[in-house]
């Protein structure tokens, strides 16, 4: 059980990004330059939400605070927000607004994702959560700054 749980925790990620490249590639050829606009505009705002949030809150790994060893090997840093939880929510974020059926598998990846981290001791459920509202924050916000920027764009031409 513990190699499934390391599995999903370590290398399941590459899985949903396999994802939004597959959503990206069923996209008509207009929408793939506004999708991709919108994947790269949503990870730089999730990324910097989650430093500035990071410089704000520190939370201990729980094997820090539980004196335990974690599954596998892991800096004793700020565990707050996940990097993990944080990437795949944004991935899974946009790609709702772009292919929802891809985007529901990517979810059901990104929740066992976050589940294997917290399993393996290397993150609270709250160093999940945290990574995966500033992913959704990121996608919503990015979708609709692009949406309006290619709608003013349409209308100027």
């Amino acid at each position: 059980m513990n190699s499934i749980i390391i599995f999903c925790a370590q290398y399941l990620y590459l899985f949903v990004i396999l994802g939004i490249a597959i959503a990206w590639l069923k996209e008509k050829r207009e929408t793939k330059f506004k999708f991709l606009v919108a994947i790269i505009v949503a990870g730089g705002i999730a990324f910097v939400l989650s430093r500035i949030a990071s410089r704000l809150y520190y939370d201990p790994r729980p094997f820090v605070v539980e004196h335990v060893k974690p599954l596998f090997p892991h800096p004793a840093d700020n565990g707050f927000p996940s990097d993990h939880a944080l990437l795949t929510g944004t991935l899974t974020a946009i790609a709702y607004f772009f292919n929802k059926k891809t985007a529901s598998v990517m979810l059901v990846l990104t929740v066992i994702i976050g589940a294997a981290r917290v399993l393996a001791k290397v993150h609270s459920p709250l160093d999940i959560a945290g990574g995966w509202v500033f992913g959704i924050i990121g996608a919503v916000v990015s979708y609709y700054l692009v949406t309006w920027y290619w709608n003013k764009k349409l209308k100027a031409s």
